[in-house]
């Protein structure tokens, strides 16, 4: 060997060496007062401690329980898994004694006693036949030792995820930095390009297609069980994209060139890296923007090398807090057995705010299971995905008449009570150990089958088929068991995770029935929290009405900063208006509270306090100064005309402002006659020139009141719509039934018959331009919303009728998001089937510009 090789290789060895074998679990530090609490020695070991933890926690002292806490303990104890616990137990516990709420718990963890009765969970796992296995097998676990220290192979630890509220998640992050000082990271993510982006991207720049081009050839690529086919898979799978690659095929094979590789990194928005050493012994670290320490390797290396803790920020955590503080509820206490507390899942219409329901799709299935108890709620969220949703029928009519058939009758206990349905993996565990396997065995088989582990499958067919012969047992049972086990690969669910996420579910349906002025006070609260804080009112909006709760209108004279309680209703908060910064709310808050102002007062204010007059001018409009007057558009022509007065001329008018009733266009229109408004000098307080300079440019203003001022209320609706997100004064639908009848809004859409001719006028949410499958046409889908829903529309040319492509011929301009349209066609299924277009947005002037 040269001398070079041989260095090489000595530092290759030295490396290796120095790389840890597993994962250290970080030191424990249990501080002297828990050890004191329970009465043993500070002395005592950690699972000593754990043991007497669980044991002064545990309620339930039967031997189902104490059976079950010795064998859980027992495994943690024998896999080295006991500081793992206690890392959990410590960050959780920190929580509780600082009352930061927490959830019920997440994933496979709410299977475990051990975690329950230590209140890292509120899931009692024996009530609800939840496994722990599912969460801890000691065929997973594997522990290495070197010299004399115990390592853990990350990929097979545990996992627990945690649920914190989301206003106090980064005191639970410090927290653990603070306990673990030099040992904590941020943990990196790596984006890869996929399928879609490849093809788009390629598309572009190798074939120079435009972007709708793109678009529509990436809309061909196929979506299975919530995963999108990669390019090869798509062309084996997909008529219309198979087409376009032949003819396109040097795009196709440089797309597939690029696909799954790494195209920009992140930061994982919930994962802690947790080390027993100094981060940076361990891994490479980087800094963020803001400062944050990052790991510099991704998460499936940091979880071979590290702890990888998920601390979740929770938006309904914080909900649920802001609701039980103000009535004085401790919601763990409400009885999740009630019948009464599922009444509401009846005949539910609105599910705004409700966990896990108020998506479309599980909405949709609640309203299909109408769920009458915690099992069925738990049935809803299982089914709620791609795959599951295929089933939802059939456990509806369980849910309803209680009938259904299984599958084969020697399964039947597993799985009578999801309507003979395999719903989730428990019950394939369940299956397995009826079959004579044990739980641990049947959990290896759940992960060889749901991870696709296709070398080691077939060796277990063989197992369940000696099985059935051991037992001599009728062929079919095995046949059945590893088809459920196959099919359920691709649909099945964590019975622990939907369990622990449907008691969420019916604690926000207990308060927001019983306390829905404080229910939804919450949820308009965290509405900045969201991606899109305006449509997130809306939705708030449109179902407070349904409570008989009123969301007033903003006031510069009686909005607080925030979302507020006023007598029966809710006052919208000013922080919550489109535009206007923090640092204006405070300049305009410490305003009003120093004097009672009036129109000229407000005007000064807002100028000090960096509102510019376009903003004041829609801030008008929108009814924030409705305690002035109902005539918006002539108030905002007065605050324009106020803005183009020096400073010098400002104090004249407002000295004499009580004689004209603080009216700055009489003033002006008087100044424009007379000549003898003179100042303290005696001298006119407005020369010829500097009129005729006033009268320019407030002429221009006075065309944007002409044109508001003749749709007055059709002004004000959409200046509410654009700055608040809803729309207080009046519906879109009344506005307009005043100069044309017949309008029909979005609930009522569902209840007119098929063929009928319907007019809808509302705000497109969405739109979708695509190709139909059978003839290949342009067609157009809008999703129409007003102020108590929405619908689906299309736009195509349909049998003789040419509706889309005359529209196109004559110039018109196709909607786009945000536009206020009247779409006039037939009812359809459910959807609207459009003939005629208008657009609305050019009714009203918004800015200067607009007149044009």
């Amino acid at each position: 060997m040269a001398s070079g090789d041989l260095n090489f290789y000595n530092d290759f060895i030295s490396y290796t060496d120095a790389m840890l074998p597993g994962v250290r679990l970080p030191q424990i530090n249990i501080e002297e007062k828990y050890y004191k609490k329970l009465g043993i020695p500070v002395e005592s070991d950690n699972f000593t401690f754990l043991k007497s933890l669980c044991y002064a926690s545990l309620i339930n002292k039967s031997s189902d329980y104490t059976n079950r806490l010795e064998m859980e303990l027992d495994i943690f104890k024998e896999l080295d898994f006991v500081d793992y616990v206690l890392l959990n137990w410590d960050i959780l516990n920190f929580c509780h004694e600082n009352s930061i709420p927490t959830g019920p718990g997440r994933g496979s963890a709410a299977g475990s006693l051990v975690l329950f009765v230590v209140g890292v969970t509120k899931v009692d796992p024996i009530k609800y036949g939840l496994f722990f296995e599912r969460f801890v097998s000691r065929s997973r676990a594997k522990k290495i030792i070197k010299d004399g220290i115990t390592y853990l192979d990350g990929s097979l630890l545990p996992d627990v995820d945690n649920d914190i509220s989301y206003d106090r998640r980064a005191e639970v992050i410090k927290y653990i930095e603070n306990k673990h000082v030099g040992k904590t990271s941020k943990i990196l993510t790596l984006n890869t390009l996929s399928s879609k982006l490849c093809i788009k991207e390629c598309g572009k720049i190798v074939g120079s297609f435009s972007e709708t081009e793109v678009n529509e050839v990436s809309d061909f690529i196929p979506k299975q069980f919530g995963r999108v086919f990669d390019l090869e898979e798509a062309y084996k799978a997909e008529d219309r994209f198979r087409a376009w690659v032949d003819i396109n095929k040097h795009v196709y094979e440089i797309a597939c060139k690029l696909q799954g590789i790494n195209k920009n990194t992140g930061v994982h928005p919930s994962g802690i890296a947790i080390s027993y050493y100094d981060i940076e012994e361990v891994c490479p670290v980087q800094k963020t923007s803001e400062g944050n320490l990052v790991s510099g390797y991704d998460m499936n290396y940091v979880a071979e090398l590290m702890v990888k803790f998920d601390v979740l920020g929770l938006r309904t955590l914080t909900v649920v807090s802001e609701v039980c503080k103000r009535i004085n509820l401790d919601i763990t206490k409400i009885d999740l057995d009630d019948p009464n507390l599922y009444l509401n899942f009846a005949d539910l219409r609105t599910p705004q705010g409700l966990f896990q329901i108020e998506a479309e799709t599980n909405f949709k299935v609640c309203r299909k299971v109408k769920p009458k108890n915690l099992e069925q709620l738990s049935a809803v969220i299982a089914i709620a995905r791609p795959g599951a949703l295929d089933f939802a029928d059939d456990y509806a009519s369980y849910a309803y008449t209680g009938d259904f058939k299984v599958i084969h009758d020697f399964f039947k206990e597993e799985l009578s009570y999801t309507g003979g349905i395999p719903l989730y993996q428990e019950q394939l565990m369940k299956m397995a150990v009826r079959l004579g396997f044990t739980l641990d065995e049947s959990e290896q088989l759940r992960r060889i089958v749901g991870k696709k582990k296709v070398s080691e499958m077939p060796a277990w067919q063989g197992k369940i088929r000696q099985k059935v012969t051991e037992q001599n047992l009728d062929p079919a049972i095995g046949d059945v068991l590893w088809k459920v086990a196959e099919d359920s690969a691709n649909y099945s669910f964590n019975k622990s995770h939907s369990i622990s996420y449907s008691i969420l579910a019916a604690w926000t349906a207990y308060l927001k029935f019983n306390h829905p002025q404080e229910f939804f006070l919450a949820l308009l609260k965290l509405s900045k929290y969201e991606p899109d804080s305006h449509l997130e009112i809306n939705k708030i909006s449109k179902e407070l009405i349904q409570f008989d709760i009123e969301l007033l209108s903003p006031d510069l004279a009686k909005s607080d900063f925030d979302f507020s309680i006023e007598g029966k209703d809710i006052r919208f908060g000013l922080n919550s208006i489109k535009g206007v910064s923090e640092k204006s709310l405070e300049a305009l808050k410490s305003f009003r509270e120093s004097t009672t102002p009036n129109k000229f007062d407000i005007f000064i204010a807002a100028k000090q306090a960096s509102i510019n007059i376009g903003l004041l001018s829609s801030l008008i409009q929108a009814g924030t100064l409705s305690s002035y007057t109902n005539k918006r558009s002539r108030l905002v022509l007065e605050a324009q005309a106020f803005n183009l007065l020096t400073d010098k001329e400002k104090r004249f008018v407002y000295n004499i402002a009580p004689k004209y009733d603080y009216d700055v266009l009489t003033i002006m229109s008087e100044c424009a006659i007379k000549t003898n408004m003179l100042d303290e000098k005696g001298k006119p307080f407005m020369g010829d020139k500097r009129k005729e300079t006033f009268k320019k440019k407030y002429q221009e203003y006075k065309k944007i009141y002409d044109q508001n001022k003749n749709h007055e209320k059709f002004a004000n609706w959409v200046f509410e719509y654009k700055l608040l997100g809803y729309t207080p004064s009046t519906r879109l639908k009344d506005i307009l039934d005043q100069n044309e009848s017949g309008f029909t809004d979005t609930l009522e859409f569902y209840s007119v018959f098929k063929g009928e001719t319907v007019k809808v006028v509302g705000v497109i949410d969405d739109v979708y331009k695509g190709k139909t499958k059978k003839a290949n046409a342009t067609f157009y889908r809008f999703q129409l919303k007003d102020e108590v829903g929405s619908i689906s529309c299309m736009f195509l040319d349909g049998g003789k009728n040419a509706r889309l492509s005359e529209y196109l011929e004559s110039g018109l301009k196709i909607p786009d998001k945000e536009n206020i349209v009247i779409f006039v066609g037939k009812k359809g299924d459910d959807v609207l089937w459009v003939d005629k277009i208008g657009i609305m947005d050019n009714h009203i002037c918004m800015k200067l510009s607009d007149i044009e």
